[in-house]
């Protein structure tokens, strides 16, 4: 049925070709019926005409042999010739007959009734014309019926019927004749008995091949009495008789039933139904050519042709139909599967359909990828039809900058392609640089005025890959390295793959380090001005086996970018209270713990209750707890981390601001947020003994903490001075090499300097 379901004219082939089965088998049945049909008429009239022909015969053959034996006893049979008006009398009460005679055994007429002139009547054994039969009769018991022919004297056609009358001795003592009136006057022989110019019905004498009667279109005696069947003609009917009926023709002369059989003469086709009477030697034969059932059987044909053709169109116009909308139902689905349901440009199946046509080619052509910046930020804050709109406006653009010879494709979420045959870096490289600037310029959504960066990768078939997945892997290794810097253009280069495959090797055996323990905490003292430690920052380290040290600025990004961020900040979480916990318990005193925490991890649902639980499950204070956020937190949802910040510093767990300076948007949020301190990024730091702003940027920062009631850490200190200068603006906590780099719990212990716990 699957099969039948995708090929529609297959099942009208299926239909069609069952109808021509059916329309075969009923013209078989057809046929059939017409056949048998005729054979039922056939033999239904032949027996009809065989009865009345032997209850004809035998009448007559009672009637001759009453009044022979009649005559007889009257007087001497030998005693002359003469008319004898008794038998007119007869003729009258039987007007079949048309004349009577009596004749002594040598042939000679002795007795005629008076119709009849003994003076032109020939000698019955002697005459050609009556010789056989009078001699059948002497020799035979039964009535004889000679051939057919035409009597001078009673100027008509007759059938002679003979019956020899014996002694009780059983001696011919004379013969009984008389002639049967083919007009027939009511009888069989006088009726029409075939059915038009094709049918025939006949009586055939078997003695000597002569047909005895016969009724057909333009047949009378005078042409019937001189038909006759040639012996050796009828030794090859009855071979051919034989073989049909499957029995031989003696066998059906013993018999009483009729027999049908089809016979070929002259090149025509007939139908023949006959019946033997053994008595009177007689066939009874009834016969009708094919031709009429030919003609029947092509008018049912044609009706039927007729009925079938118009059921024919009538399905074929049903299927028609039915295969335009199948048509169009599936071109619909094709464009639908091959593009895309919001812009309407090329979905990521109709790009991969054009490539897989333009790849076989070997015809050079460039793939760009095209990525909206930070789009996830729209969808946040405006929502997700906001983002739709924006999408399609998107779309728009990029229909209207590309050139009619490129295709563009959405390929899912806010990335795009562009496949174009030019394949000059140089032009390809600017015209993505024109293109980027033209999509960032601002356009409206709704009452909206939004503003979109894009960032974009280029690769080239076949340098970059020689296979579809091989150029596409290329282009979107492109697009990760310019989504680094955002708004970039960016060419694949090979040492991109490099890059590339150091990320998945540090992303599979990161995903190992966590399960397997190899990630430890270090932890860098803060100090106040008088170079007391009164705090530690943890820092999380790797030391991998077959990586060796990996930087934290790389594989944290990893985290970031593989879903491994949560799991690492829950082992940074854990392991830094616990250690702590157990340090201070070891040194006896106290000092503010600082945590990292990344944008991921602050945004669990229940960030707020694992720290909560960590904490109350290693006896830490929540007043002991420092937990470090960047401004990349407040870059969307601002209302949600807003409320976050507000339920950890209502459990008296501190906030602080980490690398402030270096956004674009700390003075707004310090108005807005609920803060406890601020980090001086190191960039100030390093050079705040040349570089009069930068000094300048540290005051201003200082008394922004003053006036907030903020507690204020320089980081990055690995001067004297560079420490020196902070003190003498107002600054009292800093952290760097200067005074410690990051060390295990156990070596800080061992450091006297930073007197940590006493």
């Amino acid at each position: 049925m699957a099969i039948l379901k995708r090929n529609l004219w297959t099942l009208f082939a299926l239909i069609l070709l069952g109808g021509v089965l059916l329309l075969s088998v009923v013209l078989f049945f057809r046929w059939q019926g017409l056949i048998s049909d005729e054979k039922l008429y056939q033999t239904a009239r032949v027996e009809l005409v065989a009865q009345s022909v032997d209850s004809i015969l035998r009448t007559q053959e009672l009637v001759l042999d009453v009044i022979g034996r009649e005559l007889l006893n009257q007087d001497n049979l030998l005693s002359g010739s003469r008319q004898i008006p008794l038998l007119d009398s007869i003729l009258a009460a039987n007007p079949m007959l048309v004349g009577f005679g009596l004749a002594r055994p040598d042939g000679t007429l002795v007795r005629v009734s008076t119709n009849l002139d003994l003076s032109t009547l020939p000698n019955l054994r002697t005459d050609p014309e009556t010789r056989d039969s009078f001699l059948g009769a002497l020799s035979s018991d039964a009535m004889v019926v000679g051939r057919t022919y035409f009597v001078d004297a009673l100027g008509a056609w007759v059938i002679p019927i003979r019956k020899a009358i014996r002694s009780p001795s059983g001696e011919v003592v004379a013969v009984m004749t008389a002639g049967m009136r083919l007009d027939g006057r009511g009888s069989v022989f006088g009726k029409t008995l075939h059915d038009g110019d094709s049918d025939t019905v006949m009586l055939f004498r078997e003695t000597d091949g002569y047909v005895q009667f016969m009724s057909a279109d333009g047949i009378g005696p005078q042409q019937y009495s001189q038909i006759r069947v040639p012996m050796d003609q009828r030794e090859i009917n009855r071979a051919a008789f034989e073989k049909e009926l499957g029995k031989s023709v003696e066998e059906v002369m013993q018999g009483s039933d009729s027999v049908v059989i089809r016979t070929r003469r002259q090149g025509e086709d007939y139908l023949t139904a006959a019946v033997f009477n053994a008595r009177y030697q007689l066939w009874s034969i009834s016969e009708t050519r094919f031709a009429p059932l030919y003609r029947e059987f092509l008018q049912s044909l044609l009706q039927y042709l007729l009925t079938f053709l118009v059921f024919g169109i009538v399905f074929y116009k049903g299927f028609r139909i039915i295969d335009n909308a199948e048509k169009k139902r599936r071109l619909e689905l094709s464009y639908l599967s091959r593009h895309d349901d919001l812009t309407g440009l090329l979905n990521r199946n109709g790009l991969l359909d054009r490539l897989d046509n333009l790849v076989p080619d070997r015809k050079p052509f460039c793939l760009i990828v095209i990525n909206i910046d930070n789009f996830k930020g729209i969808n946040d804050r405006f929502g997700l039809e906001t983002g739709d709109e924006t999408l399609l406006e998107f779309g728009r653009r990029l229909a209207e900058l590309v050139e009619s010879r490129d295709d563009l494709a959405r390929l899912g979420g806010d990335e795009y392609a562009i496949v174009t045959p030019n394949t000059n870096l140089d032009d390809v490289e600017k015209a993505c640089v024109s293109l980027a600037g033209n999509l960032s310029r601002t356009f409206e959504v709704g009452r909206l005025r939004l503003q979109v960066t894009a960032s974009i990768g280029v690769a080239c078939f076949p340098n970059d890959g020689d296979s579809l997945s091989k150029l596409i892997r290329s282009a979107h290794l492109a697009l990760y390295e310019a989504k680094q810097s955002r708004n970039d253009v960016c060419i694949y280069r090979s040492e991109m793959e490099m890059a590339y495959l150091r990320r998945l090797s540090v992303e599979q055996r990161l995903r190992y380090g966590l399960a397997s323990g190899s990630l430890y905490m270090v932890y860098q003292p803060q100090v106040d001005q008088t170079g007391k430690a009164v705090g530690l920052e943890a820092l999380v380290r790797w030391q991998d086996e077959e990586l060796g040290f990996v930087s934290p600025a790389e594989f944290v990004e990893v985290a970031e970018k593989s879903g491994l961020m949560v799991p690492l900040g829950r082992f940074v979480l854990e392991t830094s209270i616990r250690e702590y916990s157990l340090f201070r318990n070891e040194v006896g005193g106290f000092v503010d713990l600082s945590i990292n925490i990344s944008v991921i991890q602050f945004r669990q649902p229940d960030f707020v209750e694992t720290v909560l639980e960590v904490l109350a499950m290693h006896r830490v204070s929540p007043g002991e707890l420092v937990l470090e956020i960047t401004e990349s937190l407040f870059m969307s949802d601002f209302e949600r981390v807003l409320k976050t910040i507000e339920r950890l510093r209502e459990k008296g767990i501190r906030i602080s601001m980490d690398d402030f300076g270096t956004g674009y948007s700390s003075l707004s949020l310090l108005r807005k947020l609920p803060l406890d301190e601020l980090k001086i990024d190191k960039s100030f730091v390093d050079t705040i003994l040349e570089d009069e702003k930068a000094a300048n940027m540290i005051r201003s920062i200082i008394a922004i903490a003053r006036s907030h009631n903020m507690e204020l850490v320089a980081e990055g200190v690995e001067e004297e001075a560079q420490a020196s200068a902070p003190v003498e603006m107002g600054c009292r906590r800093f952290q760097g090499y200067y005074f410690s780099r990051p060390e295990t719990l156990d070596r800080l212990k061992a450091n006297p300097a930073l007197a940590i716990g006493h």
